[in-house]
């Protein structure tokens, strides 16, 4: 049975979490586990119009590159969450068409960028076999003037945490069939935080840079 987790649910862990008295657990300040090395660009607006649309549309994306240096083979598995300060959330590739990665590829005139799904998969060792890849997300709330980046699929450590009451989620059978099953544990995942500072207001957002303020591992 797989488990997938609204974001309403995910959100409702992290609360449940926080209010609870067992202290949230931390990744090793030393790794305890793989990980991945990634290079990444500042996020950025793009405005594009294509075919079929009415008027232009606003995305965001974050250029990366991934390269493994573990000491074996690794399957990366890429997730990409862009949480705003005003609670809005953006999973990236949900409802971005392929025409913008498309345009994307271009303007950046890099035939190797590949799109989360091509890029999900084995890599190799070795710094020949770095792939580039980009995160792309729909536009978020205007009046937000900060979001975190958390990217997950970087590190192979994990942590199995009790909730402090169960919760209700959606899960898939092995017929694919969604259907609603009550959690009383999580499993945790060290992840990439990237906290950014919106400078201006969001009509002039395609001008300004965001800033980023902090970047830490947290376990989400």
């Amino acid at each position: 049975m797989r488990y997938f987790v609204a974001i309403p649910a995910l959100c409702l862990v992290f609360a449940l979490l926080t209010a609870s008295a067992e202290p949230v657990p931390k990744p090793g300040v030393v790794a305890r586990s793989w990980e991945l090395e990634f290079e990444y660009t500042t996020p950025q607006p793009f405005e594009i119009q294509l075919p079929g649309w009415k008027e232009k549309r606003t995305f965001w994306y974050m250029l990366y590159t991934i390269s493994n240096r573990s000491g074996t083979d690794r399957i990366f598995v890429p997730e990409f969450c862009l949480y705003t300060d005003t609670g809005d959330v953006r999973r990236g590739g949900d409802r971005v068409s392929a025409g913008v990665f498309r345009a994307i590829k271009k303007r950046h005139n890099n035939p190797l960028l590949t799109d989360m799904a091509f890029i999900t998969g084995k890599v190799l060792q070795g710094a020949d076999n770095a792939r580039d890849g980009v995160a792309i997300w729909t536009d978020f709330d205007h009046k937000a003037r900060g979001f975190n980046v958390f990217v997950g699929g970087l590190s192979g450590e994990r942590k199995k945490v009790k909730l402090p009451k169960p919760i209700t989620v959606t899960v898939a059978d092995e017929n694919g069939k969604e259907k609603k099953a009550t959690k009383t544990e999580v499993v945790l995942s060290k992840t990439l935080s990237l906290r950014y500072f919106l400078p201006g207001d969001a009509s002039a957002r395609s001008a300004d840079t965001p800033q980023l303020r902090k970047k830490q591992w947290v376990m989400r």
